[in-house]
C-alpha cells in the first residue's frame, strides 16, 4: 500500500477526523510536516475539514529559523489557508528551567498549540510524527527505564491530538514529496548527533539494522502495538481500583488504606499515579520513583507521617486514609448556625446540609440505623439548637456509655484525622453536645420508652463524592 492508502487507513482506523471538523496542523517546514498539509489539503473535501496552519519559530538557529518561519506562512498563502505563528527565545527558556532541548521545545511548542487550539476553536491538532519517530522513541524510553507506556511510543490519538502519519516510514514521506514537486525546509540540527534521538537515528538504529537485527523497524512496531494492547487493558483495571479506592475532595484525593492495601502491586503504582494526574491533570515529571516513593510510604510509615511531593503536592497517612493535596487545606475557623425545628440549615465549613423535624412516637415505630440520622428524645431537650464545630473542653456521652469523654479523645479512638476534626459539625442544645453528626449521639439524650416526641435530625453531604 502507497502512503495515501496508509495516511488514509490510519485516519479512518483510529477514528481521527469528524465531518465538519476545524484541524489545526502544525507546520515546521520540514519534509514530514508539509507531506502532512499536503495531504490534509488534498483530501479535505473527502474528509469534510478545514484546515489552518500553526508554526512555531523556536529561536534555535537564527536566520534558518526565521527562514522556515517565512517559508511556512508563505506556503499557508500558496495553499489559501489560515497561518498563526510565533516566535519564542527556547534557549532563554532553557537556560530558566535547567531543563534539555528536546523537554523545554516540546512543552513550549505544545503550549503553542494548545493557545492557538483554544482560540480558534479547533477539534483536532494534527502532528507529523512518522513510525521512524514512533521507533526512536521506544528505543529511548527503553534507555530511560519506562514502563509499560513508554513501549507504547507515539500514540496515534491523545486527546485533540493525532498523527495521521504515524504509519508512514520517512523515506516514503521524501519520495512522495518528490514525486508530486513539493518544496521543503531541512532543519540542520536533524544531522547534528548532539542531541539524544539524533544520535539514535544517525548511529544506533542504522548500526543495529545492520548488524544485529535487520527488521528492527518491524520488531518495534510490534512490541509498541503489544504494549498498547497490555496499556488498554491495565487502564480498564485501574480504573475499577481507582474508583473501589479513592475519593475526590475539594483539596486532592483520599485513598482508602485497607482497600488499596489489598490491590496488586503493580495496580498500587497505577492508582497513585492516576490520584496525582487527578490533582495536576498530568503527570508530566512525575515519574516511577516518585509512585514508588508514595507506595512504600504507605505501606512503611506511622499514621501522622507526612510526604513532600513534586509540583507541590503533599501527602499524609491518617488512620484509615492516605491524603494527597495540592495545598495544605487551611484549618477551618469556629463556625456556629442555628438550626430551627423544623428547619435546615446549611454548613459551609463542612459541606453539608443539616435537616430537623419531630415527629410523634407510635406502637411499633421503626427507626431505621443509618450514621446520617440521628433520633432524639426531644423533650428532654430544653433549649433552641445550634450546629458548631468544636470548642476547648468539650465533652458528651457518647451512647451507651454512662461517663463523659472528652471529644478530643473520641476523635482520636474513632481515628478521625486530625486537620478533619475541626470540620465535624456538632449538634448542640445550651452548649450541650447532643449529637455528634454521623458519629455518636449523646446517651443522655436517646428514645427510650418514655419518649413522646422524637427529634430527627439529619445530616446530607452536599458532594457525595466527599462521603467515606
Amino acid at each position: 500500500m502507497d502512503i495515501v492508502g496508509v495516511f488514509k487507513e490510519t485516519v479512518n482506523k483510529y477514528q481521527m477526523l469528524q465531518w465538519g471538523d476545524l484541524v489545526l496542523v502544525g507546520v515546521s517546514g520540514g519534509p514530514d510536516s508539509v507531506c502532512l498539509l499536503h495531504l490534509l489539503l488534498r483530501f479535505r473535501e473527502e474528509f469534510g475539514i478545514s484546515l489552518a496552519v500553526a508554526h512555531l519559530n523556536h529561536s534555535f538557529r537564527g536566520l534558518e529559523a526565521d527562514e522556515d518561519e517565512a517559508f511556512v506562512k508563505d506556503l499557508a498563502g500558496k495553499w489559501g489557508l489560515p497561518y498563526y505563528s510565533e516566535k519564542v527565545d527556547v534557549p532563554a527558556y532553557i537556560r530558566e528551567t535547567g531543563l534539555s532541548p528536546e523537554d523545554a521545545a516540546r512543552r513550549v511548542r505544545y503550549a503553542f498549540f494548545e493557545r492557538v487550539r483554544k482560540k480558534i476553536g479547533a477539534r483536532r491538532v494534527a502532528l507529523a510524527h512518522n513510525s521512524n519517530d514512533r521507533e526512536e522513541t521506544v528505543l529511548m524510553n527503553i534507555f530511560r527505564g519506562t514502563g509499560l507506556e513508554g513501549l507504547v511510543g507515539i500514540e496515534p490519538v491523545r486527546g485533540p491530538y493525532i498523527r495521521p502519519l504515524i504509519e508512514v516510514e520517512r523515506s516514503e514521506i521524501e519520495e512522495y514529496l518528490k514525486r508530486e514537486g513539493i518544496p521543503y525546509r531541512i532543519d540542520s540540527t536533524n544531522l547534528q548527533t548532539y542531541y539524544f534521538r539524533n544520535k539514535l537515528r544517525l548511529e544506533l538504529i542504522p548500526l543495529i539494522k545492520r548488524d544485529y537485527c535487520p527488521h528492527l523497524s518491524a520488531a518495534l512496531k510490534r512490541l509498541s502495538e503489544i504494549a498498547a494492547m497490555d496499556v488498554s487493558l491495565l487502564e480498564e483495571l485501574t480504573v475499577k481500583a481507582y474508583s473501589e479506592t479513592t475519593r475526590k475532595m475539594p483539596e486532592g484525593v483520599m485513598i482508602n488504606l485497607k482497600k488499596f492495601g489489598e490491590l496488586h502491586e503493580a495496580l498500587k503504582f497505577r492508582v497513585v499515579r492516576k490520584a496525582v494526574e487527578e490533582i495536576l491533570g498530568n503527570l508530566q515529571d512525575f515519574e516511577y520513583r516518585h509512585a514508588r516513593m508514595i507506595v512504600e510510604f504507605i505501606r512503611e510509615k506511622p499514621t501522622g507521617s507526612s510526604l513532600d511531593l513534586p509540583h507541590g503536592l503533599t501527602g499524609e497517612k491518617s488512620y484509615e486514609h492516605f491524603y494527597i493535596y495540592k495545598e495544605v487545606p487551611p484549618r477551618v475557623t469556629d463556625f456556629c448556625y442555628e438550626l430551627s425545628v423544623p428547619g435546615e440549615v446549611v454548613i459551609p465549613e463542612a459541606k453539608v446540609t443539616i435537616t430537623a423535624r419531630v415527629i410523634e412516637k407510635s406502637e411499633g415505630i421503626s427507626l431505621p440505623t443509618n450514621s446520617q440520622v440521628a433520633y432524639l428524645d426531644y423533650d428532654k431537650i430544653k433549649g433552641g439548637l445550634a450546629v458548631r464545630n468544636r470548642r476547648p473542653g468539650d465533652r458528651f456521652v457518647p451512647l451507651g456509655s454512662t461517663f463523659f469523654k472528652k471529644l478530643q479523645d473520641f476523635f482520636v479512638d474513632s481515628k478521625v484525622p486530625a486537620r478533619e476534626r475541626d470540620r465535624v459539625p456538632l449538634v448542640i442544645s445550651e452548649d450541650q453536645i447532643v449529637w455528634v453528626c454521623g458519629m455518636r449521639i449523646d446517651d443522655r439524650f436517646k428514645v427510650t420508652r418514655e419518649t413522646k416526641k422524637i427529634l430527627v435530625l439529619e445530616m446530607k453531604i452536599q458532594n457525595k463524592m466527599q462521603e467515606e
